[in-house]
């Protein structure tokens, strides 16, 4: 049936609702166990009267019973309609109610001779009657991009990504009390900044009325909380939204949260211990284990300390010589040869090159939870350089599954060079 039919097919039964004076979308909702509670204490509510509510998501009609799915954020539970126990409502609800419609059930739990755990319905409410039709085949568009688009569609239809949304907020809750237990403190930046800083990145412009300026969203909470930091606070965290108006794929998103923390005293040696720290309390925390499977990986956390990699070592691996001894030309070759995509930028800049082959070809195949370490100064104006070698930087990137992680370093914190770094992006931006 077309999609415009349905729809008036639908409006047609919530006039017939009204017709009986009932109202289809009430303000209020009996209710006295969620499904999963229903199931899970299943013998010691069967004989207590159960008023439960959900959505209708498949019903199954048998002469004159009708099996019913009913469905809430915590499960999902048979229901059992008979014409005998419901009289006139039994018609009224084969006529008049939708899958997809929302549900309030009183009745009796009770096992089918297929031992199913049901609920024999003894009184229903419609309590929203909807006017579109639930996309059914929603689970097998290929149209990613529709599903991103439409979240809601995609959370009735596909309970792995309710599962994505729990797991994401287990996880920042266990990064705040990791933080407060261990006496950070949190505190919120601005997102309006009339000079955005941080990151490389190109920012989302927007403007104050009130004061006729121009603000841009913040492209990292970054700035602020190191004026923190100047101004005594010595262990401080934000988990914020950041805001880039750049491309998007599946690392990058125009906006995104991000967790930023600060501690004063310490360098990138410490961090990395803190991060494994950090890393392994969440994994037990939220999974009840130290392994986790993701994309067919099995990633083990709990092998510590975890491997530590010169940034150097990795791409000389990938080229199979000294980056530093090679020309140019010969990298641009190379580029080619792995069949890498890269901005015509990026090809006229050597230590460009290395970090599009290091985070293209290299990154994705780390799996195992490893530290890169001491990246060229070049590509990190925010990180203080080495005693040892003034060509690299104290600073580690943690990868995980073939993706960045965390990216952290050992503060620069002297202003003559930082100034001279930031003279020296200037310079570069300025060729292009």
């Amino acid at each position: 049936m077309p999609l415009e039919d349905i729809k008036k097919n639908r409006l047609n039964k919530l006039k017939a609702i009204e017709r009986n004076e009932i109202n289809a979308f009430p303000a209020r909702v009996q209710r006295t166990h969620n499904l999963a509670e229903a199931l899970d204490q299943f013998d010691n509510l069967k004989d207590q009267e159960l008023f439960l509510t959900g959505r209708l998501v498949a019903r199954r009609e048998h002469g004159g019973s009708t099996f019913v799915d009913l469905e809430d954020f915590s499960g999902q539970l048979q229901l059992y309609f008979k014409k005998n126990i419901l009289d006139k409502k039994y018609q009224f609800f084969l006529d008049n109610i939708d899958i997809g419609d929302f549900l309030e059930v009183n009745g009796f739990l009770f096992f089918t001779k297929k031992l199913e755990k049901t609920l024999e319905v003894r009184d229903f409410k419609i309590i929203t009657k909807t006017l579109s039709p639930l996309p059914t085949q929603w689970y097998g568009l290929t149209d990613t991009e529709e599903r991103y688009r439409r979240r809601y569609l995609d959370l009735i239809m596909n309970k792995e990504v309710r599962k994505i949304f729990e797991t994401r907020s287990k996880i920042i809750t266990a990064l705040r009390k990791f933080l407060d237990d261990d006496k950070f403190i949190e505190v919120e930046t601005p997102i309006l900044q009339p000079l955005y800083g941080g990151a490389t990145a190109k920012p989302f412009k927007t403007k104050l009325n009130a004061l006729n300026l121009n603000l841009y969203l913040r492209i990292a909470v970054e700035l602020y909380l190191k004026r923190l930091i100047v101004g005594g606070f010595e262990k401080i965290y934000e988990i914020g939204r950041d805001f880039r108006n750049e491309g998007m794929d599946r690392t990058h998103n125009p906006e995104f949260t991000m967790l930023e923390l600060y501690i004063a005293y310490k360098d990138y040696n410490y961090l990395m211990e803190f991060t494994e720290k950090m890393f392994l309390n969440i994994v037990n925390s939220v999974f009840q284990h130290h392994e986790i499977e993701f994309q067919g990986e099995k990633i083990n956390f709990n092998k510590l300390p975890w491997q530590r990699i010169e940034f150097e070592t990795l791409v000389n691996n990938e080229l199979g010589e000294d980056y530093k001894k090679m020309s140019l030309e010969k990298l641009n070759r190379k580029f080619k040869e792995l069949k890498i995509e890269a901005d015509p930028q990026v090809k006229k800049n050597k230590i460009k090159l290395i970090d599009e082959i290091y985070k293209k070809q290299t990154l994705p195949r780390i799996i195992q939870p490893t530290f890169i370490i001491n990246h060229p100064i070049e590509i990190s104006p925010l990180a203080k350089e080495k005693e040892d070698d003034k060509t690299k930087v104290e600073r580690f990137q943690l990868i995980v599954g073939g993706l960045e992680i965390v990216n952290a370093f050992s503060e620069l914190n002297n202003p003559l060079e930082q100034e001279k770094r930031f003279k020296n992006q200037k310079k570069l931006k300025e060729k292009g």
